[in-house]
């Protein structure tokens, strides 16, 4: 007897996860053991974050549901509301077209409500980058998530321990890397002197990539902090700072309102994965709070200074440099960036603790030996030994 295919659906949110699924994406799509369908909603949907949707269509995936979420409220409650219109939303299109496996990633509010549904729905989630830890609401979303999925596909080993010791079976938990590390090793990337023609700045010389998100438990310090960043970067007249937006969480449209304002660095809405990466490929460095600067640069070897504390406890790499939210000690560490030898010395040989490049062949073999009736919609607990 021919073997059914498994119709597999992925929702999408945001950038920052888009391109992070996208490799697992394009198999899945070539692969006619799948069906794969995408549900789009959050940021993708939004023209004041770039209209990322345009990205996905010329991608050519096919798209099940368009659900809007957001509205003009840059607010803890309105995160709420977005929270529940995303919910409403997954629930009817998940009702309309019902998958054998929803697959999701990372720890956004989407990934939240996408969960719920398919939860109360008895639909098996498969999760990708569950198990880390990170020093916001996202690591909470995360860690909900990995409890309501039953196939855990962890960035690093010890994500998968973590997830292990949430009490998930560990013939569940399979340390892949992170699939945006195989577009990575697999991509040819721009230049200086093509990167300048495409954005009409001269990037000949010394440039950095500079973005900040507001810290969703520290709604009251954002703004504050985001200012004594700027403050600090311009000070640095010989140094390009390309800014890309903040995200869409709590205080993030704040940022973004007074990043236009600023005559001193070049803003963008957003940038293509490719000009991104080759922009992160060719700076001297990074700075801010993006998780991209621990996850992605060390394939660089770019330099990545963290600012406060939105990142605590993820895995870091050689590159990072942590600093508080302090003048002095962003301005220390972007003299070290510039001018320390051996630290940049050192950071031509480090490799990536999130993936080899191979991850999202990893997960499309595993899902291909999964019998979808063997899945046990109710999970157990499983104590440690």
């Amino acid at each position: 007897m021919k073997k059914k295919s498994i119709n597999i659906f992925c929702v999408t949110g945001t950038r920052a996860d888009y391109p992070r699924v996208k490799p697992v994406l394009k198999l899945l799509k070539d692969d006619k053991n799948f069906n794969l369908k995408l549900i789009v909603t959050g940021q993708h949907l939004e023209k004041k974050f770039g209209n990322t949707f345009n990205e996905i269509k010329k991608d050519n995936f096919k798209i099940l549901s368009k659900i809007k979420i957001f509205n003009n409220d840059d607010s803890i409650i309105g995160m709420n509301f977005a929270l529940q219109k995303c919910i409403s939303g997954i629930t009817k299109a998940l009702l309309k077209d019902r998958p054998d496996i929803l697959l999701l990633t990372v720890d956004r509010i989407e990934t939240l409500g996408a969960a719920l549904a398919a939860t109360t729905l008895n639909i098996p989630i498969a999760h990708i980058q569950g198990g880390e830890i990170t020093g916001t609401l996202d690591e909470t979303i995360r860690h909900c998530v990995t409890k309501m999925s039953h196939i855990h596909f962890p960035a690093n080993l010890d994500a998968k321990r973590r997830i292990i010791k949430m009490g998930e079976d560990k013939k569940n938990v399979y340390n892949v890397g992170c699939p945006y590390i195989d577009y990575i090793n697999n991509q040819k990337f721009l230049s200086k002197k093509d990167l300048s023609q495409i954005l009409k700045i001269d990037l000949t010389d010394n440039f950095a990539l500079f973005t900040q998100h507001a810290v969703t438990s520290e709604i009251t310090k954002n703004l504050k902090n985001f200012k004594l960043s700027i403050d600090t970067i311009t000070k640095f007249k010989n140094i390009k700072f390309i800014c890309l937006f903040s995200n869409a969480d709590a205080g993030g449209r704040s940022i973004n309102a007074l990043l236009k304002k600023q005559k001193n660095i070049y803003v963008f809405k957003n940038l293509k994965e490719y000009i991104y990466l080759s922009l992160m490929k060719n700076a001297d460095f990074m700075i801010g709070n993006s998780s991209a600067g621990i996850r992605e640069a060390p394939s660089f070897g770019t330099p990545a200074i963290n600012i406060g504390t939105r990142q605590n406890g993820r895995l870091r790499a050689l590159n990072v440099i942590d600093v508080k939210n302090n003048k002095k000690e962003i301005k220390r560490a972007i003299l070290k960036c510039m001018n320390n030898k051996l630290f940049l010395k050192k950071l031509k040989k480090i490799r990536n603790p999130y993936g080899d490049g191979k991850a999202s062949k990893r997960i499309i073999s595993i899902l291909k030996k999964i019998d979808i009736r063997d899945i046990a919609i109710q999970k157990m607990f499983i104590d440690e030994k």
